[in-house]
Protein backbone atom coordinates (compact mmCIF):
# COMPACT_ATOMS: atom_id res chain seq x y z
CA UNK A 1 0.00 0.00 0.00
CA UNK A 2 3.04 2.15 0.61
CA UNK A 3 3.93 2.06 -2.93
CA UNK A 4 0.01 2.93 -4.49
CA UNK A 5 -0.76 6.13 -5.78
CA UNK A 6 -3.58 8.05 -5.09
CA UNK A 7 -4.61 10.35 -7.83
CA UNK A 8 -6.64 13.42 -6.43
CA UNK A 9 -10.03 14.77 -7.46
CA UNK A 10 -8.68 17.85 -9.59
CA UNK A 11 -5.33 17.74 -11.52
CA UNK A 12 -2.64 15.43 -12.49
CA UNK A 13 -0.70 15.74 -9.46
CA UNK A 14 0.17 12.64 -7.34
CA UNK A 15 0.82 11.38 -3.25
CA UNK A 16 1.38 8.50 -1.66
CA UNK A 17 -1.50 6.93 0.33
CA UNK A 18 0.65 7.03 3.22
CA UNK A 19 -0.12 10.66 3.67
CA UNK A 20 -3.10 10.00 4.90
CA UNK A 21 -2.55 7.60 7.18
CA UNK A 22 -1.65 10.20 9.71
CA UNK A 23 -4.86 12.39 9.46
CA UNK A 24 -7.38 8.91 9.62
CA UNK A 25 -5.19 8.23 12.84
CA UNK A 26 -5.43 11.62 14.37
CA UNK A 27 -8.94 11.67 13.62
CA UNK A 28 -9.39 7.94 15.39
CA UNK A 29 -7.80 9.05 18.88
CA UNK A 30 -10.14 12.11 18.72
CA UNK A 31 -12.98 10.21 18.24
CA UNK A 32 -11.66 7.66 20.81
CA UNK A 33 -10.59 11.04 23.26
CA UNK A 34 -14.76 12.27 22.46
CA UNK A 35 -15.82 8.65 23.35
CA UNK A 36 -13.93 8.08 27.01
CA UNK A 37 -15.33 11.85 27.82
CA UNK A 38 -18.45 11.06 27.01
CA UNK A 39 -18.13 8.04 29.19
CA UNK A 40 -17.21 10.07 31.92
CA UNK A 41 -19.81 12.75 32.00
CA UNK A 42 -22.48 10.10 31.54
CA UNK A 43 -21.21 8.47 34.45
CA UNK A 44 -21.08 11.33 36.58
CA UNK A 45 -24.18 12.67 35.32
CA UNK A 46 -25.89 9.63 36.30
CA UNK A 47 -24.35 9.72 39.83
CA UNK A 48 -25.60 12.61 40.52
CA UNK A 49 -29.03 12.60 38.97
CA UNK A 50 -29.46 9.02 40.64
CA UNK A 51 -28.90 11.36 43.76
CA UNK A 52 -30.45 13.73 43.52
CA UNK A 53 -34.02 11.80 42.66
CA UNK A 54 -33.70 9.36 45.65
CA UNK A 55 -33.69 13.19 47.71
CA UNK A 56 -36.59 14.69 45.98
CA UNK A 57 -38.63 11.18 45.82
CA UNK A 58 -37.53 9.73 49.82
CA UNK A 59 -40.56 10.58 51.88
CA UNK A 60 -42.38 12.95 49.46
CA UNK A 61 -43.31 10.14 46.92
CA UNK A 62 -41.63 6.85 48.10
CA UNK A 63 -40.67 6.11 52.12
CA UNK A 64 -37.09 6.46 52.88
CA UNK A 65 -36.45 2.46 53.04
CA UNK A 66 -38.21 1.55 50.18
CA UNK A 67 -37.07 -0.10 47.08
CA UNK A 68 -37.05 2.68 44.64
CA UNK A 69 -35.33 4.64 47.28
CA UNK A 70 -32.58 2.36 47.98
CA UNK A 71 -32.42 1.36 44.51
CA UNK A 72 -31.26 5.13 43.39
CA UNK A 73 -29.24 5.83 46.17
CA UNK A 74 -27.18 2.25 45.43
CA UNK A 75 -27.28 3.19 41.66
CA UNK A 76 -26.02 6.89 42.71
CA UNK A 77 -22.78 5.09 44.86
CA UNK A 78 -21.71 3.06 41.88
CA UNK A 79 -21.62 5.59 39.20
CA UNK A 80 -19.80 7.52 41.38
CA UNK A 81 -17.34 4.91 42.23
CA UNK A 82 -16.88 4.08 38.62
CA UNK A 83 -16.16 7.72 37.45
CA UNK A 84 -13.36 8.23 40.43
CA UNK A 85 -12.19 4.92 38.88
CA UNK A 86 -11.99 5.99 35.26
CA UNK A 87 -10.67 9.33 36.78
CA UNK A 88 -7.62 7.49 38.24
CA UNK A 89 -6.74 5.28 35.02
CA UNK A 90 -7.87 7.57 32.18
CA UNK A 91 -4.80 9.32 30.10
CA UNK A 92 -6.66 12.37 29.70
CA UNK A 93 -9.57 12.58 33.00
CA UNK A 94 -12.37 15.12 33.10
CA UNK A 95 -10.83 16.25 35.93
CA UNK A 96 -6.85 15.93 35.82
CA UNK A 97 -5.69 14.37 38.66
CA UNK A 98 -2.01 15.73 38.92
CA UNK A 99 -3.76 19.22 39.95
CA UNK A 100 -5.33 17.90 42.53
CA UNK A 101 -2.21 16.66 44.53
CA UNK A 102 -1.72 19.78 45.27
CA UNK A 103 -2.88 20.91 49.01
CA UNK A 104 -3.36 23.87 48.23
CA UNK A 105 -5.34 23.03 45.44
CA UNK A 106 -7.09 21.02 47.20
CA UNK A 107 -8.21 23.16 49.80
CA UNK A 108 -8.83 26.19 47.58
CA UNK A 109 -11.43 23.83 45.55
CA UNK A 110 -13.09 22.33 48.92
CA UNK A 111 -13.32 26.03 49.96
CA UNK A 112 -14.90 27.35 46.98
CA UNK A 113 -17.23 24.05 46.77
CA UNK A 114 -18.41 24.14 50.15
CA UNK A 115 -18.75 27.71 50.57
CA UNK A 116 -20.40 28.27 47.40
CA UNK A 117 -22.51 25.74 47.36
CA UNK A 118 -24.09 27.48 50.61
CA UNK A 119 -24.53 30.76 49.17
CA UNK A 120 -26.27 28.87 45.70
CA UNK A 121 -28.47 26.84 48.17
CA UNK A 122 -29.42 29.68 50.52
CA UNK A 123 -30.67 31.94 46.88
CA UNK A 124 -33.21 29.39 46.34
CA UNK A 125 -34.49 28.70 49.37
CA UNK A 126 -34.48 32.02 50.92
CA UNK A 127 -37.04 33.35 49.05
CA UNK A 128 -40.11 30.12 49.55
CA UNK A 129 -39.06 30.79 53.44
CA UNK A 130 -39.71 34.72 53.27
CA UNK A 131 -43.31 33.34 51.49
CA UNK A 132 -43.94 30.60 53.56
CA UNK A 133 -43.28 31.98 56.79
CA UNK A 134 -42.97 35.57 56.94
CA UNK A 135 -45.96 36.37 54.30
CA UNK A 136 -44.21 37.84 51.91
CA UNK A 137 -45.29 38.04 47.98
CA UNK A 138 -43.34 36.52 45.42
CA UNK A 139 -42.04 39.61 44.66
CA UNK A 140 -41.29 41.37 47.57
CA UNK A 141 -39.39 37.81 48.68
CA UNK A 142 -37.19 38.54 45.40
CA UNK A 143 -36.45 42.25 46.05
CA UNK A 144 -35.60 41.47 49.56
CA UNK A 145 -32.66 39.53 48.68
CA UNK A 146 -31.30 42.52 46.26
CA UNK A 147 -29.30 43.67 49.61
CA UNK A 148 -27.91 40.10 49.83
CA UNK A 149 -26.35 40.03 46.50
CA UNK A 150 -25.03 43.42 46.66
CA UNK A 151 -23.35 43.45 49.85
CA UNK A 152 -21.97 40.08 48.39
CA UNK A 153 -20.68 41.49 45.03
CA UNK A 154 -18.92 44.65 47.05
CA UNK A 155 -17.30 42.53 50.14
CA UNK A 156 -15.40 40.39 46.86
CA UNK A 157 -14.38 43.77 44.94
CA UNK A 158 -12.82 45.17 47.96
CA UNK A 159 -11.64 41.79 49.17
CA UNK A 160 -9.68 41.56 45.70
CA UNK A 161 -7.98 44.11 46.04
CA UNK A 162 -6.47 43.83 49.62
CA UNK A 163 -5.20 40.15 48.98
CA UNK A 164 -2.71 41.08 46.53
CA UNK A 165 -1.71 43.86 48.69
CA UNK A 166 -0.98 41.88 52.12
CA UNK A 167 1.29 38.94 53.29
CA UNK A 168 -1.04 36.99 55.40
CA UNK A 169 -4.02 36.94 52.87
CA UNK A 170 -6.02 34.50 54.51
CA UNK A 171 -6.57 36.68 57.40
CA UNK A 172 -9.76 38.86 56.30
CA UNK A 173 -11.45 35.58 54.72
CA UNK A 174 -11.67 33.85 57.70
CA UNK A 175 -12.32 36.49 59.57
CA UNK A 176 -15.45 37.20 56.96
CA UNK A 177 -16.33 34.01 56.34
CA UNK A 178 -16.84 33.39 60.25
CA UNK A 179 -19.19 36.40 61.01
CA UNK A 180 -21.10 34.45 57.93
CA UNK A 181 -21.08 31.48 59.63
CA UNK A 182 -22.56 32.60 62.56
CA UNK A 183 -25.05 34.93 61.09
CA UNK A 184 -26.41 32.05 59.25
CA UNK A 185 -26.85 29.64 62.26
CA UNK A 186 -28.46 32.77 64.25
CA UNK A 187 -30.61 32.86 60.90
CA UNK A 188 -31.61 28.72 61.57
CA UNK A 189 -32.09 29.64 65.55
CA UNK A 190 -34.29 32.60 64.70
CA UNK A 191 -35.95 31.06 61.95
CA UNK A 192 -39.68 31.40 63.65
CA UNK A 193 -39.13 34.74 64.94
CA UNK A 194 -37.33 36.86 62.19
CA UNK A 195 -38.56 40.39 61.06
CA UNK A 196 -38.15 42.25 57.41
CA UNK A 197 -35.82 44.55 58.85
CA UNK A 198 -33.75 42.23 61.21
CA UNK A 199 -33.48 39.48 58.22
CA UNK A 200 -32.18 42.34 55.77
CA UNK A 201 -29.78 43.24 58.32
CA UNK A 202 -28.80 39.49 58.63
CA UNK A 203 -28.58 39.19 54.84
CA UNK A 204 -25.91 42.00 54.45
CA UNK A 205 -24.12 40.38 56.79
CA UNK A 206 -24.05 36.76 55.41
CA UNK A 207 -23.16 38.92 51.97
CA UNK A 208 -20.39 40.99 53.38
CA UNK A 209 -18.67 38.14 55.67
CA UNK A 210 -19.03 35.41 52.05
CA UNK A 211 -17.52 37.85 49.54
CA UNK A 212 -13.72 37.54 50.13
CA UNK A 213 -13.81 33.42 49.81
CA UNK A 214 -14.66 33.22 46.25
CA UNK A 215 -11.54 35.79 45.36
CA UNK A 216 -9.14 34.09 48.33
CA UNK A 217 -9.81 30.55 46.61
CA UNK A 218 -9.03 32.03 42.76
CA UNK A 219 -6.06 33.79 43.57
CA UNK A 220 -4.60 30.86 45.73
CA UNK A 221 -4.99 28.09 43.05
CA UNK A 222 -4.15 30.26 40.37
CA UNK A 223 -0.78 30.99 42.38
CA UNK A 224 -0.15 27.45 42.17
CA UNK A 225 -0.77 25.90 39.01
CA UNK A 226 1.72 26.79 35.90
CA UNK A 227 0.43 29.42 33.17
CA UNK A 228 -0.67 26.63 30.69
CA UNK A 229 -2.98 24.96 33.77
CA UNK A 230 -5.11 28.07 34.53
CA UNK A 231 -7.93 27.25 32.12
CA UNK A 232 -8.19 23.51 32.98
CA UNK A 233 -8.21 24.44 37.01
CA UNK A 234 -10.65 27.09 36.44
CA UNK A 235 -12.72 24.76 34.88
CA UNK A 236 -12.12 21.68 37.52
CA UNK A 237 -12.95 24.42 40.30
CA UNK A 238 -16.52 25.38 38.44
CA UNK A 239 -17.38 22.08 37.87
CA UNK A 240 -16.77 21.07 41.87
CA UNK A 241 -19.18 24.05 43.06
CA UNK A 242 -21.90 23.48 40.93
CA UNK A 243 -21.79 19.95 41.49
CA UNK A 244 -21.73 19.92 44.92
CA UNK A 245 -24.33 23.34 45.08
CA UNK A 246 -27.03 20.87 42.90
CA UNK A 247 -26.99 18.18 45.13
CA UNK A 248 -26.98 20.39 48.45
CA UNK A 249 -29.96 21.97 46.81
CA UNK A 250 -31.99 18.56 46.51
CA UNK A 251 -30.28 17.89 50.25
CA UNK A 252 -32.62 21.33 51.53
CA UNK A 253 -35.60 19.94 49.27
CA UNK A 254 -35.31 16.74 51.45
CA UNK A 255 -34.95 18.65 54.24
CA UNK A 256 -38.02 21.12 53.51
CA UNK A 257 -40.19 18.47 52.53
CA UNK A 258 -39.06 15.90 55.84
CA UNK A 259 -42.25 16.63 57.49
CA UNK A 260 -45.12 16.06 54.49
CA UNK A 261 -47.01 13.11 54.01
CA UNK A 262 -45.92 10.38 51.58
CA UNK A 263 -47.40 10.92 48.18
CA UNK A 264 -49.33 14.32 49.32
CA UNK A 265 -49.07 16.35 45.79
CA UNK A 266 -45.92 18.46 45.30
CA UNK A 267 -47.80 21.93 45.29
CA UNK A 268 -50.33 21.22 48.29
CA UNK A 269 -46.83 20.01 50.29
CA UNK A 270 -45.36 23.44 49.71
CA UNK A 271 -48.42 25.13 50.55
CA UNK A 272 -49.44 23.62 53.91
CA UNK A 273 -46.39 21.41 55.12
CA UNK A 274 -43.41 23.36 55.54
CA UNK A 275 -42.61 25.33 58.91
CA UNK A 276 -40.20 27.46 60.24
CA UNK A 277 -37.86 25.03 61.53
CA UNK A 278 -37.68 22.87 59.22
CA UNK A 279 -36.19 26.03 56.95
CA UNK A 280 -34.12 26.44 60.52
CA UNK A 281 -32.49 22.93 59.84
CA UNK A 282 -31.60 24.11 56.11
CA UNK A 283 -29.77 27.04 57.45
CA UNK A 284 -28.06 24.78 60.14
CA UNK A 285 -26.79 22.64 57.47
CA UNK A 286 -26.02 25.79 55.19
CA UNK A 287 -23.69 27.04 58.65
CA UNK A 288 -22.34 23.69 58.64
CA UNK A 289 -21.40 23.44 54.87
CA UNK A 290 -19.30 26.98 55.28
CA UNK A 291 -17.70 25.61 58.67
CA UNK A 292 -16.27 23.35 56.17
CA UNK A 293 -15.51 25.46 53.49
CA UNK A 294 -13.52 27.83 56.58
CA UNK A 295 -11.70 24.25 57.88
CA UNK A 296 -10.37 23.88 54.01
CA UNK A 297 -8.99 27.58 54.78
CA UNK A 298 -7.52 27.22 57.79
CA UNK A 299 -5.75 24.12 56.12
CA UNK A 300 -4.64 25.12 53.60
CA UNK A 301 -1.00 26.79 53.25
CA UNK A 302 -0.24 30.20 52.94
CA UNK A 303 2.41 30.61 49.81
CA UNK A 304 3.86 33.71 48.83
CA UNK A 305 1.63 35.46 45.62
CA UNK A 306 3.85 35.04 42.46
CA UNK A 307 3.93 37.43 40.06
CA UNK A 308 2.93 37.61 36.49
CA UNK A 309 6.44 37.17 35.18
CA UNK A 310 6.94 34.27 37.61
CA UNK A 311 4.02 32.47 36.10
CA UNK A 312 5.19 33.25 32.60
CA UNK A 313 8.21 32.09 33.75
CA UNK A 314 7.05 28.13 34.67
Amino acid sequence: MSTELVTEAKGNSYAPADDFLPQASSRSRRVWRAALWGALVVLIVGASVSFMLALNLAGVRYPWTSFPILALFALAVIMAVLFVLRLLTAPEPLIPIAILKNPVIRCAIAANAFGWGSIIGLNVFLPIYLQRVMGLSPANAGLSLVVFMVALNTSAGFAGQVLGRVRHYKLLPMGALLISIGTVATLGWRADTMTPLSFEFMLILIGAGFGPLPSLTAVAMQNMVARHQLGISVGTMNFSRNLYATMLIAVFGAIVLAGTVVGQPLDSALQTGISATAFGRVFFVAAASMSIALIAIVLMEEKPLQTGAELDAQ
